[in-house]
């Protein structure tokens, strides 16, 4: 079949008998490689199903009854077609590109090295169907073993088109067969110059065809209500404190919230000096957001109050969903489909739902002695989970929040919804994400693909191991899903992907502060050398590079400086610079056009860099339009000149990694932007 996308494979003959098989190597010329045939062996090799380079009739007939006899010892029960006598290709490098229906993205393409070695070393790239030319290019320089294909110890480059073509083939391949094809594996493929031979593909069919996915298209039906509700609805306020339904209350009529807040609770008059209502039906028809702190049973018949009221916004923060599986999982699917029968716009269970900075509108159960509420500010958050969603508002609290929504088990709204609604948000600049995995990864993708080139988007994905994504079922009852195949669908879709909590901090942080980077050659400059040694070390693997300076540059640093600093990239002014060193440092890297985002280091703790630093980098701050991002690592003293130069609108890092993923976000965060 694949034949028909273009690939080519070596001469083969389909041998039942040994004698057969000799005649075919004869017929095909040595030498021959011998292939076990079998509908039920997959792995081929790990059989002993495979034998090469034979080069005459009696290697060929002690391959054949090897072949033979180590299936049958291995798998008794497997069906025996013979063996498959083929062509041996005797140059070339190995490579695999696969096909699979993944449970999340649907149809997606893999590209890597191939032969025994690929699930060993898990060199791969993914992308999601269907791909272009750029994602195809993209997909080969993404793996590690690039530059095997380029060429290595005399052996001249694969050609990049030739390979690119292979993946645009099988992409092809992929769609038409979707929904009946499970997966495919041609592996390996030899590749030369600008051949290739198939010598072996593996493909498994679904039992029953499926029908093809259907896009989903984003839904943003009444979201602004989230944020921008005048009156809400609190289902279970309580009057005691440590209750959920007592801290909700508190947060939403003891604080900054303006507008109207109507408790419900059927045994209360009054609860901190607000009027209750027995019911939901019961209290006034202006509600333009109702609040669940119930037992999610009773949910569903609020979904249905609400749409007699003609309210389409209701918030459950009780848990007790999908993630407890079994009835719960049933009445967890009873409040999706009364939500979107009834057009009321469901966030959550199983989450702490929504904080707006502008309208201030809170329906937080963390009590604001114990969690800090951001200023106003124009960074959103989506997070699956709350408990991760907290610390990161309040370490990013001085930056400034437009939205955040902690979303669940997302019985409805969804990340894609979020995103999209977002993009359009005037009070929107970055959108950054915590996300164990996703139920419809391709409605994701297509949303982020349209997001990013407005504003930026910056998610950390967990689950990325198997036994991880087991956890993320008991947590919020979604797989956490093969993160290489999101890691893909991050990458085409201009993602910002990112490794942790402290880097979705950092990468924000850099995109909130400065301009997006638009290239990833980087400059460092610093008073202490150890530290930017280990910046370094860390730039190739973060796809950076620093580049050498521009003579005008060294010649004007080299005039500046005494003999004794260090004058290339990275720039060492050792522990004797001064302020006035590190301004004349940092300009000269700004206006040198090798340069795209520059790194300054600061060991305040030198006794020789002056405090008027702070007010010296202000003055070149957005100056030059290229990102400036410090790094630096110490105590109290420290931290006070960390303030100060962020108050100067410098973005600090404290430790390397920070600072290394921050121009590695706004590198990536600026292909996308100015593309």
């Amino acid at each position: 079949m694949y034949h028909q996308y273009g690939f080519q494979s070596p001469r083969s003959i389909l041998a039942a008998t040994v004698q057969e098989a000799v005649r075919a190597a004869e017929e095909i010329g040595f030498p021959v490689a011998l292939k076990i045939a079998s509908p039920d062996i997959v792995h081929k090799t790990d059989i002993g199903g495979v034998m090469l380079n034979l080069t005459g009739a009696d290697q060929v007939h002690q391959a054949f009854d090897r072949i033979i006899s180590a299936a049958r010892a291995a798998l008794p029960q497997a069906r025996l077609e013979g063996v498959e006598v083929q062509e041996m290709v005797t140059c070339g490098t190995e490579i695999i590109i696969g096909l699979l229906d993944d449970a999340q993205f649907g149809p997606v393409i893999m590209f890597g090295l191939g032969g025994i070695f690929t699930e060993i070393l898990r060199d791969v790239s993914f992308r999601v169907l269907p791909i272009d030319h750029r994602d195809a290019r993209q997909m080969l320089r993404e793996i590690q073993s690039y530059a095997v294909l380029q060429g290595y110890r005399g052996q001249p480059p694969v050609s990049e088109e030739m390979l690119a073509q292979l993946l645009m083939n099988a992409a092809r391949m992929g769609e038409d067969l979707a929904g009946r094809l499970q997966s495919a594996d041609f592996n390996p493929i030899v590749v030369w110059a600008d051949q290739h031979r198939v010598l072996d593909c593996k493909m498994i069919w679904y039992p029953e065809p499926r029908p093809k996915l259907q896009r989903a298209q984003p839904n943003t039906a009444y979201l602004d209500k989230f944020f921008k509700a005048s009156s809400v609805a609190l289902v279970g306020a309580s009057a005691t404190p440590g209750r959920v339904g007592n801290a909700v209350l508190d947060s939403l009529l003891n604080y900054e919230y303006r507008g109207k807040v109507y408790p419900i609770n059927p045994t209360r008059r009054e609860i901190m000096g607000a009027k209750t209502y027995p019911t939901l039906q019961e209290a006034p028809d202006d509600i333009e957001l109702v609040v669940a702190a119930v037992e999610l049973r009773l949910v569903p018949d609020i979904i249905r109050t609400c749409a007699a009221k003609g309210i389409h916004n209701l918030v459950v923060v009780s848990g007790g969903g999908k993630e407890l599986g079994g009835e719960r999982a049933v009445l967890e699917a009873e409040v999706r489909q009364l939500a979107h029968k009834l057009e009321v716009r469901v966030i959550g269970p199983n989450c702490i739902g929504v904080f707006d900075g502008h309208t201030r509108l809170d329906t937080f159960f963390q009590i604001q002695q114990r969690m800090v509420r951001p200023r106003p500010g124009s960074v959103a958050m989506i997070t699956q989970s709350g408990a991760v969603g907290i610390p990161f508002l309040e370490l990013a609290a001085d930056l400034g929040f437009s939205r955040f929504v902690s979303y669940g088990n997302r019985a409805d709204v969804d990340e894609a919804d979020l995103l999209t609604y977002l993009a359009d948000d005037p009070q929107t600049s970055l959108i950054a994400m915590y996300v164990e995995g996703f139920e419809d990864g391709r409605k994701f993708l297509e949303a982020a693909r349209q997001v990013t080139r407005q504003k930026p988007v910056v998610i950390f994905k967990v689950g990325r191991t198997e036994r991880a994504a087991r956890a993320s079922i008991s947590h919020t009852g979604f797989f956490g899903g093969s993160y290489d195949v999101a890691l893909g669908a991050f990458r085409q879709a201009g993602v910002v992907p990112v490794d942790s909590i402290e880097e979705l901090l950092a990468v924000t942080k850099a995109l909130v502060m400065q301009p997006p980077a638009k290239g990833n050659r980087v400059a460092m400059i610093s008073n202490g050398a150890g530290t930017m040694v280990q910046g370094i070390d860390l730039l190739k693997p973060n796809g950076l590079e620093i580049p050498e300076l521009t003579s005008d540059s060294l010649a004007r640093l080299r005039q500046a400086y005494p003999p004794y600093y260090i004058v290339r990239n990275p720039v060492d002014v050792t522990g004797s610079g001064t302020a006035a060193d590190y301004e004349m440092g940092i300009e000269t890297l700004l206006q040198d056009n090798h340069v795209d985002i520059v790194m300054p280091w600061f060991v305040f703790q030198d006794t020789p860099l002056e405090e008027d630093i702070v007010q010296r980098l202000g003055r070149l701050n957005h100056r030059y339009g290229k990102p400036i991002l410090v790094g630096t690592l110490g105590g109290p003293y420290t931290m006070r000149m960390s303030r100060a130069l962020e108050a100067e609108g410098v973005p600090v890092f404290q430790g390397v990694r920070n600072w290394i993923a921050a121009a590695r976000g706004s590198w990536l965060a600026g292909q996308r932007l100015i593309r």
